[in-house]
């Protein structure tokens, strides 16, 4: 059975909805905000890390506030970078130790207190 005609009044209104918003009747375009999303200052990061025995993502974006998946980032920037190694990890967690003498030799600027 083929769909039912539309009525006059219905037809003015769609083309009435056209004529304003420019695009297809009843269609409304959507634009997609892109949060920008900055992740820790790496000095803040490595010296939490001095204190640390493990970290994990989880732990690193209680932290901070940030994303888990921004916490797997710096992660693994840092590990590339030499600051932590990977103890364990499958696909769900990962587990990284911080390398002691390689965060003895990052300078950290602290605050100073006046």
């Amino acid at each position: 059975m083929p769909p039912k005609k539309p009525s006059l009044s219905q037809l003015e209104k769609k083309a009435a909805r056209a004529r304003e918003g420019g695009a297809a009747a009843g269609s409304k375009v959507k634009e997609k905000a892109v949060a920008s999303v900055i992740p820790p200052p790496t000095d803040e990061v490595l010296e939490f890390l001095r204190d640390q025995p493990y970290v994990t993502p989880n732990l690193l974006a209680e932290k901070f506030g940030v994303r888990i998946s921004i916490a797997r980032q710096v992660l693994r920037d840092l590990a590339g970078k030499g600051y932590v190694k990977l103890i364990v990890g499958d696909r769900r967690l990962k587990i990284y130790a911080p390398v002691k003498e390689a965060l003895a030799e990052v300078k950290v600027k602290k605050p100073k207190k006046k």
